[in-house]
């Protein structure tokens, strides 16, 4: 009778039980990536989806996220697009949900994974697509840029051969200081990447002697100042880098040097010289390294980009 009574009562101390599940992954969750140094909005658009998720294992299939299957994430997957009507924003989920299996240490994410990347399905949400830069598109940018009237070309120029040189993002490169440098061998250490961890770059000898030269006319030269200075000494905008690149590859598709049907971005430079280093022959581990992948599957996208596909055919072609 009295097993009875209590499946009548609504029990409070159940509801609280689950709902702290909840949240135990959460806060786990939001521990790691502040420790990755994640950006506040960025967590918390995260956590919105990764309550979705959560509530669908708990309230719909009365899981926990660690015994979910590969039919049941499919489930789940049908239900963001079936009853939620989210359309493309679902790739989004599942970017979430690799990053969210990843930091638990989670292998049953893995099998669903991998169908998914097997069968191209969510992928298109996930990868951006850039034309990549070769050294020819580049040269006309610099010049763009050089011709340019104000102070600040020589140092845009730079800031853009570097980029180039080393295979860096803008913030990796915006960032440097006095410090990170080594102007005698051409050495930079990269810090606060996006997978947390330091490591080396290189530049070739020209951009290193107009390197040299460029920062003796640096307001500030202290070890914590920046390399790339405003014209108060101050870091240079991440922003300007990609509007007066922009400007650059406008002006050049006006001019029928570019086509216009060419998506052509900062992050074009890094793109290129992935694939540069790669038809170089470069093994991809150290490309992988060199650009501060944190996955080997980041490094492949570009090996398998279609710049790359075209050079080796038409290398293939000549050889026939």
């Amino acid at each position: 009778m009295k097993d009875i009574e209590n499946l009548i009562l609504i029990n409070p101390d159940k509801k609280k039980v689950e709902l702290s599940n909840q949240d135990k992954w959460i806060e786990k969750f939001r521990e790691e990536r502040e420790f990755d140094r994640i950006k506040e909005t960025t967590i918390k658009s995260d956590i919105s989806r990764l309550r979705v998720f959560l509530s669908y294992c708990y309230e719909r299939i009365n899981k926990e996220p660690d015994q979910l299957n590969k039919q049941e994430f499919s489930k789940f997957f049908k239900y963001l697009e079936n009853e939620r009507k989210l359309g493309n924003s679902v790739g989004q989920y599942f970017k979430l949900l690799k990053v969210f299996y990843r930091l638990m240490r989670l292998e049953n994410f893995k099998e669903f994974e991998m169908e998914c990347r097997e069968r191209r399905r969510y992928t298109k949400f996930e990868v951006k697509h850039y034309d990549a830069v070769n050294s020819k598109t580049l040269n006309k940018i610099l010049k763009k840029i050089l011709q340019r009237r104000g102070r600040t070309n020589m140092r845009d120029a730079l800031i853009i051969r570097m980029l180039w040189d080393t295979g860096c993002r803008i913030s990796e490169i915006i960032n440097l200081t006095y410090e990170d440098c080594d102007f005698e061998e051409g050495r930079f250490r990269i810090k606060n990447t996006k997978s947390s961890e330091e490591r080396f770059v290189v530049c070739s000898k020209d951009t290193l002697m107009a390197l040299r030269e460029y920062v003796k006319y640096n307001i500030k030269t202290e070890d914590k100042d920046p390399i790339f200075q405003n014209d108060k000494g101050g870091k240079v905008r991440r922003g300007w880098v990609s509007e007066m690149f922009r400007r650059a590859v406008n002006e050049l598709k006006k001019e029928g040097e570019i086509p216009k049907n060419k998506r052509i971005v900062v992050h074009s430079l890094r793109h290129g010289r992935a694939v540069e280093l790669l038809n170089n022959g470069v093994p991809i581990e150290i490309v992988k390294e060199y650009l501060g992948h944190s996955s080997l599957e980041t490094t492949l996208f570009y090996a398998h980009s279609k710049e790359r596909t075209d050079i080796l055919l038409n290398t293939i072609r000549r050889n026939l």
